[in-house]
């Protein structure tokens, strides 16, 4: 809870400052759909091949294994945006920094990173909740990811 409060802080001060109002709101949709939409669509998928288990338990286990990375992530870009905007030279919003400086180095160290804890928190997640074999967690994660990226997509599409 603090560091979404203090990343939605630094965000509104740094990154949206430079973009228009209405992608705040595509911003905070995309973070939704991180989470809420691959978790939603991999239960039903579970569901569909037999798996037994609570719904309840699963969508909030999810919730709260998502969370450590998300707050990985949010703490990288506060960071980050505070680098961009007091240390920097010359002063830019990270937004800029990331997009047209071509800082993606430190972007994609952190992406890894939390590619491989998000991996890592799904397994575990299948394994306890769903009771399910590792090759039917990637399968059903994979196809439900693919999916939720396809909404995003369409969604951002459809908002420029």
């Amino acid at each position: 809870m603090v560091a979404s409060v203090v990343y939605a802080t630094i965000a509104e001060l740094g990154m949206f400052h430079s973009v228009r109002s209405h992608f705040t709101a595509a911003y905070a949709l995309m973070f939704t759909i991180i989470w809420f939409l691959p978790t939603l669509f991999s239960m039903v998928f579970f569901k569909i091949i037999g798996k037994k288990f609570n719904t309840e338990s699963y969508m909030e286990a999810n919730a709260l294994s998502f969370f450590s990375v998300l707050t990985l992530l949010f703490l990288f870009f506060s960071i980050f945006m505070i680098y961009s905007n007091l240390i920097a030279e010359p002063r830019r919003t990270a937004y800029f920094a990331i997009v047209y400086y071509n800082q993606l180095l430190p972007v994609a160290i952190v992406g890894v990173i939390g590619a491989i804890m998000l991996i890592h928190r799904v397994l575990k997640v299948g394994k306890l909740m769903v009771n399910a074999r590792i090759y039917q967690i990637l399968l059903t994660w994979l196809a439900a990811g693919a999916i939720s990226i396809y909404i995003a997509y369409l969604l951002f599409r459809g908002w420029l």
